[in-house]
């Protein structure tokens, strides 16, 4: 215990040392005491109140909870603090839960493969545009001077248009993308295919197992238990429970509650502090509040002077080489072109894209490093660092990632950082080859706690899903691997968002997935076909997501 303490200090006090806040903190911190009028005995209380009006131990409180959480994460961005000795002290702190059942060899075959395919269709579309992975941009445009009357054009506002001749090759991909959900659904349907007995078997196994189980404690009781089954689950989303007044339900009942909600996210917002703000989200955020209790909840600085310069200078990267992966994303923005909620965003969300490639900080901030990661070399062997430069390749859907964050962030910096944070922190989980489980599931785990309650709980639907030739997971993965955007309206989604930060978790995703299933079982068992089924689905714009999480967890 005393020496994950100590550990712990030293994460946090390396976290401090690196932000320049921190350092303003302290600067003030001592102007204060060197004016403060306080005999010696009181004046620790004095800096102490100083902290607390100021907002400094705020600051000081997320920072630490923060670091204790990347303690926790064997793939955080965190593994190594170096001292000021020069040595490093390693954190292999491994708490999360694993997937039983599915062998470690069969993960790492599907790894190889999965790279194969990326680099083959990587190399595929380069041969097809013909076009180099990277090229200095010959043709950038210059920012005007100051010596014009003509006020400068932002190099965010070029990149966003979109007016780049390198982008004029788009057109001969022709729906050419490295991987989309149809590439996850094969690739985790065999792994399944292949070990779901073995799965099943561990799934089933008494209460008192220690490999696949987990402690949740209250302060009533103490739930161990596996952590698909319903006891666990009801724990752990305790925070959804009728008892609670939740935004997305109660506000559209009653109007009193609205004000409610928006005076419980002020308090939490006033103390800023992670774990408050986290716990306001499970039952949904005020729309107003919503943008600063996502940032808050996600350690985010928002008003930092130094994040709009930090996004104009990863446009500028954008403008002085362009990137094959440009290209990707070009074509995945024609998703949004297309969206009746999205389409007025195209110019952003190409900007927040763009800019979140260059990124190098998005790649080792993943807690589940983006795979495969590809190093770039010249010609005569010299490494560059990662391929692009954020270290993630742009997959068929990134977009919907990014575009519901517009509704909330006017500034694009503010949406690149926050679409940045939550690819890192959730995202990225959905696009991991691993046995994850528990909390801090990824996608076959994800997809494993779908089948799995989906046939204890609707086991002829199931059947019939299958009968008809459109498989259960077939039908919820677009749904699960996008997080519900494009799928659910767009207040909704929002709304699921809420629980994922507030819960620090992918879990509300195969709930839903099975609830929103189960909501329509009627209609699916009278479907007798794949296309009659599809089409009964594909319009959910019209569900509310937290009757339907509610009646799963609690309605039984």
């Amino acid at each position: 215990m005393q020496a994950q303490d100590e550990q712990l200090s030293q994460a946090v006090r390396h976290a401090l040392q690196q932000q320049h806040t921190f350092k303003q903190i302290v600067q003030q911190a001592k102007a204060h005491a060197t004016a403060s009028q306080h005999p010696i005995t009181e004046l620790e209380s004095s800096i102490l109140q100083h902290l607390l009006a100021s907002g400094g131990a705020s600051y000081i409180c997320n920072t630490a909870f923060a670091a204790k959480e990347q303690l926790q994460l064997p793939h955080s961005a965190f593994p190594t603090v170096t001292q000021a000795s020069g040595g490093n002290v390693r954190f292999d702190v491994d708490r999360e839960l694993r997937l039983q059942g599915l062998p470690t060899e069969s993960l790492q075959n599907a790894k190889q493969a999965w790279q194969k395919l990326l680099l083959e269709r990587l190399h595929y579309l380069q041969a097809k545009v013909e076009l180099p992975l990277v090229s200095p941009n010959q043709s950038q445009l210059k920012i005007q001077t100051a010596t014009t009357e003509e006020t400068p054009v932002a190099a965010s506002a070029r990149v966003a248009s979109g007016d780049q001749p390198y982008l004029a090759s788009v057109p001969l991909l022709q729906e050419s993308y490295l991987f989309g959900i149809a590439d996850w659904y094969s690739l985790v349907t065999t792994l399944l295919n292949s070990h779901w007995d073995s799965i099943s078997t561990a799934l089933s196994t008494e209460d008192n197992r220690t490999d696949d189980c987990h402690e949740l404690s209250t302060d009533n009781q103490t739930i161990v238990s596996n952590w698909t089954s319903w006891p666990w689950l009801q724990q752990f989303f305790q925070g959804l429970n009728a008892q609670h007044r939740q935004v997305g339900l109660d506000d559209l009942l009653h109007p009193w509650f609205q004000q409610s909600s928006i005076k419980t996210g002020e308090a939490c917002l006033e103390i800023a502090a992670i774990p408050q703000c986290r716990a306001a989200l499970q039952r949904g955020a005020a729309p107003a509040l919503r943008p600063r209790l996502w940032a808050t909840a996600l350690a985010l600085d928002l008003e930092h002077e130094s994040l709009g310069d930090s996004f104009e200078n990863l446009c500028r990267q954008v403008e002085e080489c362009n990137l094959l992966t440009d290209l990707l994303i070009e074509q995945d923005l024609e998703t949004v072109a297309n969206s009746e909620h999205f389409f007025l965003f195209e110019e952003s969300l190409r900007a927040v894209l763009l800019a979140a490639s260059r990124d190098p900080s998005l790649g080792p901030s993943c807690h589940h490093k983006p795979f495969p990661c590809l190093v770039g070399k010249t010609a005569s062997g010299q490494t560059q660092g990662p391929y692009p430069p954020s270290g993630l390749l742009p997959c068929r859907g990134l977009v919907e990632y990014a575009a519901p964050l517009c509704y909330l962030y006017a500034e694009q910096a503010s949406c690149a950082i926050m679409f940045c944070s939550m690819y890192a922190r959730f995202w990225c989980r959905l696009h991991t080859i691993d046995n994850t489980a528990g909390k801090d599931a990824t996608l076959v785990s994800l997809c494993v706690l779908f089948l799995h309650l989906l046939e204890e709980g609707e086991a002829e639907v199931a059947e019939h899903l299958k009968a008809v030739g459109c498989p259960p997971l077939q039908l919820a993965l677009p749904w699960i691997m996008t997080a519900f955007a494009g799928h659910l309206a767009v207040g909704e989604v929002l709304l699921v968002w809420d629980r994922i930060i507030g819960f620090d978790s992918l879990l509300p995703l195969p709930l839903l997935a099975v609830a929103v299933i189960a909501f329509r079982r009627q209609v699916l068992l009278a479907a007798d076909s794949r296309e009659q089924i599809m089409s009964t689905m594909e319009d959910l714009s019209q569900l509310k997501v937290v009757p339907l999480l509610q009646g799963m967890l609690f309605g039984r």
